[in-house]
């Protein structure tokens, strides 16, 4: 824990007793004197320590008594998705299929209530010279800026949205299926009899909770990487 804040090296070791079972979920931590005298630091610390356990799930104040040990989720789990990450052996390569401005009548049903224009651009990602994602994303037309193809470079969808707006100030939502895919996602992945595909659905929502981006990615399923977390894996 060498070069670390004292803040997170106290994080570091009550995760360690928690994980550990020194402290079981239901037990009461000792009180923030306490602790600030035990690990010789000051109070602000402490609860500047205590606050980031907080939110990471590993405790719960309670007022008037103190901090309590949380009961952990057993079934949360930690996705961390890029586009650019969850392909096998994905090393960059892409093509370009299309980039054009949608009429608010063409728009899918997801986008279609909002009345504002939507740019839309297509990829594919290969593999050893094999397609194995498919990507389509929807993004605000900013009226007088050109589309010019040669500008566009494949991006991670917040690194595209980033463009537009904060991405602290944005929410992201992934829902993930194995749709039945369209003849055309089908020819342009080369796909086999019987093979399976998995669609990743985001969407982006502004501060305000309007939705400023849509996209679907479709991912061959002998390309897919997902993986997932515990929330409570210590290191």
């Amino acid at each position: 824990m060498t070069g670390l804040p004292l803040y997170m090296q106290l994080v570091n070791q009550i995760k360690e007793q928690i994980t550990k079972g020194h402290f079981l979920p239901g037990d009461i931590l000792p009180s923030e004197h306490e602790l600030a005298a035990k690990y010789n630091t000051s109070r602000t610390t402490v609860r500047k320590s205590l606050s980031i356990l907080f939110s990471e799930g590993y405790i719960i104040p309670v007022p008037g008594k103190g901090y309590f040990v949380k009961e952990p989720e057993v079934d949360s789990y930690t996705l961390y998705f890029s586009e650019k990450n969850c392909i096998e052996n994905y090393s960059g390569e892409t093509k370009l299929l299309e980039v054009s401005l949608v009429p608010t009548d063409q728009l899918p049903r997801q986008l279609a209530d909002l009345k504002d224009s939507f740019v839309k651009i297509r990829w594919l990602l290969y593999v050893d010279k094999e397609p194995a994602a498919y990507d389509i994303k929807y993004l605000p037309y900013e009226k007088g800026k050109p589309i010019i193809e040669k500008e566009i470079r494949y991006a991670t969808f917040p690194e595209m949205v980033a463009k537009h707006q904060s991405l602290f100030s944005i929410k992201k939502t992934l829902r993930i299926s194995v749709p039945v895919v369209s003849r055309e996602i089908s020819n342009l992945l080369k796909l086999d009899t019987g093979e399976s595909v998995l669609m990743i659905e985001q969407k982006i929502f502004s501060e305000q909770g309007k939705l400023i981006g849509y996209g679907q990615l479709f991912i061959r399923g002998n390309y897919c990487n997902l993986v997932a977390t515990s929330s409570y894996l210590h290191e």
